[in-house]
């Protein structure tokens, strides 16, 4: 049977697989919490262990992590899934299905304002597809 922080990662990496593109920490999060899968400061190691290992990486979008997957994330769970409960991987799966339009959104539209100078600011939307800006404005 596989440690608790064997599984907070194999369902991190097994999350990330699956919906295939970056998730934010705080969806991650709320499924391990919730189901119980997980503690807050198990669960903040659990991130900063994983990107300092090259599973993940983090990127910061308007003040919100989104997490990706790595190559090398993909092969550690290819070679441990088998320690990943079907329990665990069918509430994933079932997790990723009831949040799509949220994740959706959460991928879809950008934004951000950068100081300029003393009084001026710049505004910056984009319309994301495929983790790629389709559309920016300033």
């Amino acid at each position: 049977m596989a440690s608790p922080l064997t599984v907070y990662k194999l369902t991190v990496l097994y999350l990330l697989d699956r919906a295939g593109e970056a998730l934010s920490q705080s969806l991650i999060s709320s499924f391990l919490l919730e189901k119980g899968y997980a503690n807050l400061i198990s669960l903040m190691q659990t991130y900063e262990e994983m990107a300092a290992n090259g599973l993940i990486t983090a990127e910061d979008r308007e003040g919100t992590a989104f997490l990706t997957v790595t190559d090398e994330g993909r092969e550690s769970l290819r070679f441990f899934r088998s320690e990943l409960s079907e329990a665990i991987r069918k509430e994933a799966d079932a997790f990723l299905k009831e949040n799509g339009l949220r994740l959706a959104r959460e991928r879809e539209l950008a934004g951000d304002y950068y100081k300029r100078s003393e009084s001026d600011y710049i505004a910056h939307m984009a319309v994301m597809e495929n983790s790629l800006p389709v559309f920016e404005i300033n």
